[in-house]
C-alpha cells in the first residue's frame, strides 16, 4: 500500500514548514543568519518529536487493495483511524472480529495492530499516525504550525555558543506559551 500526505486547509506539510522557516527566519539580517537546510531540517523533526503523539497528530492515507476477511496489518505509526474507503463506499468500524459489508475491524491488542475489512476493492484509508519525524511529507494541524516555528528558533539558536542567556530564555517562554496554546486549540478541533 502506498502512504501519502493528506494535506488540506487545516494542513501544512513538513516540508512546507521547513521552507517557511528559511524563507522568514534565515538569512542576513534576520534572527538566525546563518542556517542551512540540514540543521533546520534536524530541528524541525526534533520539534515534532517533542511535540508527537499528545500535540501534533499527524494524518497519512494509504492506497491498495484489499479482500474481505483478510487480515492486514497497520503501520507502525499507527493511533487511530480517521476515514476508511472501500471501493468508493465509506466502512463503519465494528467490534465483530469479522467484520460485514460496509464494517471493518481492528485487533488494537495484537503486535503490529491488525485490521479486516468486510469489503473488497481498492483501498484508501486516512489515520492519525504518532510517527511526524519519518517524512518531509506529514501533514501537521495548522493550528500547530506557530509552535512549530518558536521551537525550531530556540532549539538552533540554543545550539550555538554565542547566543545571549537572556534571548534564549524569552524564546523559551515564547515556545512554551505557543506550545500550550496549540494544544489547547488542537484538543477541540474536530479535522473531519
Amino acid at each position: 500500500m502506498a502512504i501519502t500526505q493528506t494535506i488540506s486547509n487545516a494542513f501544512i506539510s513538513l516540508n512546507n514548514i521547513i521552507n517557511n522557516f528559511l524563507i522568514s527566519y534565515t538569512g542576513p539580517g534576520k534572527l538566525i543568519p546563518d542556517a542551512i537546510r540540514t540543521e533546520v531540517i534536524f530541528h524541525a523533526r526534533r520539534c515534532l518529536q517533542e511535540f508527537a503523539y499528545e500535540t501534533l497528530k499527524s494524518q497519512f492515507t494509504e492506497t491498495g487493495s484489499v479482500t474481505a476477511g483478510v487480515t492486514d496489518n497497520l503501520p507502525a505509526d499507527f493511533v487511530a483511524i480517521i476515514k476508511v474507503e472501500v471501493a468508493g463506499n465509506v466502512l463503519e468500524e465494528t467490534d465483530n472480529i469479522n467484520p460485514g459489508p460496509g464494517e471493518f475491524y481492528i485487533n488494537y491488542t495484537s503486535s503490529p495492530k491488525t485490521i479486516k475489512y468486510g469489503d473488497t476493492g481498492a483501498l484508501e484509508q486516512t489515520y492519525l499516525s504518532n510517527a511526524l519525524t519519518t517524512s518531509e511529507s506529514a501533514a501537521i494541524p495548522k493550528l500547530a504550525e506557530q509552535a512549530m516555528y518558536s521551537c525550531m528558533v530556540y532549539d538552533i539558536l540554543a545550539n550555538r555558543s554565542d547566543t545571549r542567556p537572556d534571548v534564549l530564555q524569552r524564546l523559551l517562554i515564547e515556545k512554551t506559551d505557543k506550545l500550550e496554546k496549540a494544544k489547547s486549540r488542537l484538543v477541540f478541533t474536530n479535522f473531519d
